[in-house]
C-alpha cells in the first residue's frame, strides 16, 4: 500500500501536479486519529494478530488500548508498530508496554516501538511492564539502541529528539508463585490495569491483562493453554482478545513434515500445540466468562482467505453465542464509556 502511493505521488511530481502531490503528502503527514486521545471511551486496536510463521498481511502479536489520553501496547511482536501507525493511532502518545512473557514473537519491535515513538514527539519516559525477567529485556534493548539514540540526538539536537526520553524503563510486576495469581499493575485517570498468571508452561513466568475503564472492560489473554484464570479475569469483561491456534491444521503440518523427512520442524510444531488454545477452547473461555466479545488473535496459522477462516472457526459459534471476531490487522473496536 505504501509503495503504490509512493508510486502515485512520484507519477504526479513528474507530470507537473505539486499542489495534488502536497496534498497527498498532508494527507499522509496528518493521518493520525487525535479524537483518540481526547474520547472518554475506551478503543482497542489489533496491530499484530499474526503468530511466528512468516505472513506478509500480519503483523507479530500486538494489541493498542487506548483510553485516559494513553496509547497502551500489550507486546510489540515483530512489525507491529508499523501497522499501529498505519491505523491512524497517534504513535507520538505510545508510552507503555505490557508484555505478556519473553518469546521473540511478543518482543520483537520493542525498540521500534520505543525510537518510533521518540521520534513522533514522545518525550515522557518509555515504560515497560511484565512479569520477572522484565528488566533483563528492557537493558538488552537499551544496550542494542543506545548508539542509535546518541546520533540521533546529535544530529537532530537535544530540543527535538531529548536523550533522556529515548530508552526505557522496566518495570517488574511481583506476582505470586500460584495459578490464579494476580496484581494490580496500574490505577490512574480512571484506568486500571490488572496482570494475571495464565499457563503458557514450560514457558514462565506468562501473563495476561484486564484493562477497565469508565465502566467498560477488555481482557488480553496472552499465550496460554485454556485457562480457568483467563476464565476468572475475563468475568463482567465486555470483549475477550484471546489467543488462538488451529491444532488441526497442525496436525496436518506435523504429518507432512515427518513423511518428507523433516523432524526439526515436526518436532517443533507439535510442541507448539501442546501450550496454546484452540479457536473452540478460546470460545468456551468466554462462554464462561460470559463476555459480549471474543476477538480471535494471534492466529496459528493465521487464515489467508475466506475459506480457510471458516475452518479455521469450525465449531466456535457453538461454543460461544455472543459475538465472534477473526481479527485482523488494524481493526479497531469502540467501547462507550458507561460512568
Amino acid at each position: 500500500m505504501r509503495t503504490a502511493v509512493l508510486l502515485v505521488t512520484v507519477v504526479l511530481a513528474a507530470s507537473g501536479c505539486d499542489g495534488l502531490v502536497d496534498r497527498l503528502i498532508e494527507r499522509n503527514l496528518r493521518r493520525a486519529d487525535r479524537t483518540l486521545l481526547t474520547s472518554p471511551d475506551l478503543t482497542v486496536v489489533l496491530c499484530g494478530t499474526g503468530g511466528p510463521l512468516a505472513d506478509a498481511q500480519r503483523a507479530g502479536a500486538c494489541t493498542a488500548i487506548v483510553a485516559g489520553g494513553e496509547v497502551m501496547l500489550v507486546d510489540v511482536g515483530p512489525g507491529s508498530f508499523e501497522t499501529l501507525d498505519l491505523a491512524s493511532v497517534p504513535t507520538d502518545a505510545v508510552a507503555t508496554v505490557f508484555l505478556t512473557h519473553f518469546h521473540s514473537d511478543h518482543i520483537g519491535d520493542l525498540g521500534e516501538a520505543t525510537t518510533q515513538s521518540w521520534i513522533a514527539g514522545r518525550t515522557r519516559p518509555f515504560d515497560v511492564y511484565g512479569p520477572a525477567g522484565t528488566a533483563r529485556v528492557v537493558d538488552g534493548f537499551n544496550t542494542a539502541y543506545a548508539a542509535d539514540a546518541d546520533a540521533r540526538t546529535l544530529h537532530h539536537g537535544e530540543a527535538y529528539l531529548p536523550r533522556a526520553a529515548a530508552g526505557m524503563h522496566a518495570h517488574e510486576v511481583a506476582l505470586a508463585d500460584a495459578p490464579d495469581a494476580e496484581a494490580v499493575v496500574l490505577d490512574r485517570n480512571g484506568l486500571k490495569v490488572t496482570m494475571f498468571r495464565v499457563d503458557h508452561d514450560p514457558v514462565r513466568p506468562a501473563v495476561g491483562y484486564r484493562f477497565d475503564y469508565k465502566g467498560r472492560a477488555v481482557v488480553v489473554s496472552g499465550d496460554t493453554r485454556k485457562s480457568p484464570n483467563v476464565v476468572k479475569h475475563a468475568k463482567g469483561a465486555d470483549m475477550l482478545v484471546h489467543e488462538a491456534l488451529s491444532r488441526d491444521a497442525f496436525g496436518r503440518a506435523i504429518a507432512v513434515a515427518d513423511r518428507i523427512g523433516m523432524p526439526r520442524l515436526a518436532k517443533m510444531a507439535k510442541d507448539a500445540t501442546e501450550y496454546h488454545t484452540t479457536p473452540v477452547e478460546a470460545a468456551e473461555v468466554a462462554r464462561e466468562a460470559g463476555v459480549e466479545t471474543l476477538v480471535l488473535t494471534h492466529l496459528v496459522p493465521a487464515p489467508s482467505n475466506w475459506f480457510l477462516e471458516r475452518r479455521f472457526l469450525s465449531g466456535v459459534q457453538e461454543a460461544f453465542p455472543g459475538k465472534v471476531v477473526a481479527g485482523r490487522d488494524g481493526m479497531r473496536f469502540t467501547l462507550a464509556a458507561r460512568q
